[in-house]
């Protein structure tokens, strides 16, 4: 029996800079009968810019979805310097090689494709964040009320009340460019922020990826992007799904309860200290445009089942 109601996608545009956990997000995304990805924005972050654009061109291509354009985006910070990540996703970002792509990218550069998406479909586009938020923040100064159009915004970075992953203080997207992450939270842009306190709770084992099973394409790269990422270090024991919580965030609401705060992002301009860029303050906890997971307010067997679900993982 059809349904009276058949499911409408959700259009998206993923900012993103493979990296393992973007592509698993990524695959993810490209597997859910819930989004329509009508595009890819690629920033540095992980990787510098031309491995991030080449792994996401590569990833669409294996896949058969050339018909979602990627286009290039930020290959420096606002200010300073990416950090970039080799010793967790290898210099090329990806731990599991794909064949060079022979798709290029757009025309328009990552701002001038998120100003052009959103304008002509305003109220109707979500926005996936899953790198540092350079090219938002560029988007936002050149552009000032195109990030308002998005339908939702969803970004994955920071860290609220807990310890980062790069400093005491700050996780790495934000750390990359906290400048970019301070002017989109201070925009007032209503968004939701999956920061390092849920993400720590959702994770894979190596056994888990032992046991995979994948039944689909998307699956199948996923698993051997994650065994790749193993067998990197024979030390690790779990793979945090920081991008694909995000995602589980976008497609499935009652995984995680928020709460809405009022912060900032420390970065130059707001402290000489170098050590705090990067650093999340709550300003008013009453509420604001930014939502913030409420403390244990991801269902952890939730956000797993659905990312299973959608890697076509048994």
């Amino acid at each position: 029996m059809t349904s009276p109601h058949p499911i409408v996608p959700e259009p998206v545009v993923i900012d993103t800079d493979p990296g393992v956990d973007d592509a698993i997000a990524l695959l993810m995304a490209l597997s859910s009968p819930l989004l329509d990805i009508v595009g890819l924005t690629t920033t540095a972050g992980n990787v510098p810019i031309h491995p991030a654009t080449r792994n996401a061109l590569a990833i669409l291509e294996s896949l058969g979805r050339t018909d979602i354009p990627v286009a290039r985006g930020a290959t420096r910070p606002i200010r300073g310097r990416y950090a970039y990540s080799r010793h967790v996703h290898t210099a090329e970002g990806l731990t599991h090689p794909l064949p060079p792509p022979n798709t290029r990218t757009s025309h328009a550069d990552a701002v001038q494709y998120l100003a052009q998406t959103l304008q002509a479909r305003p109220g109707e586009v979500t926005v996936i964040a899953l790198g540092p938020l350079t090219n938002l923040a560029r988007l936002q100064r050149k552009y000032p009320s195109a990030l308002r159009l998005a339908k939702r915004l969803f970004v994955m970075g920071g860290a609220v009340g807990v310890p980062g992953n790069v400093t005491p203080h700050a996780e790495f997207n934000f750390y990359s460019d906290p400048t970019a992450a301070r002017l989109v939270i201070e925009s007032e842009v209503p968004l939701s922020l999956i920061d390092m306190a849920p993400c720590r709770q959702v994770f894979l084992t190596r056994d888990d990826v032992v046991a995979a099973h994948p039944s689909t394409a998307e699956g199948v790269m996923a698993e051997r992007l994650l065994a790749g990422w193993f067998r990197l270090d024979r030390t690790r024991e779990r793979f945090n799904m920081y991008d694909p919580l995000t995602l589980v965030a976008a497609v499935c609401p009652e995984a995680i309860k928020f709460r809405s705060v009022t912060m900032t992002v420390d970065d130059s301009v707001t402290t000489d200290d170098s050590t705090l860029w990067g650093r999340c303050l709550v300003l008013d906890e009453t509420g604001g445009p930014t939502r913030v997971a409420e403390p244990g307010g991801v269902d952890v067997a939730t956000s797993l089942r659905v990312i299973r679900e959608l890697l076509g993982w048994s």
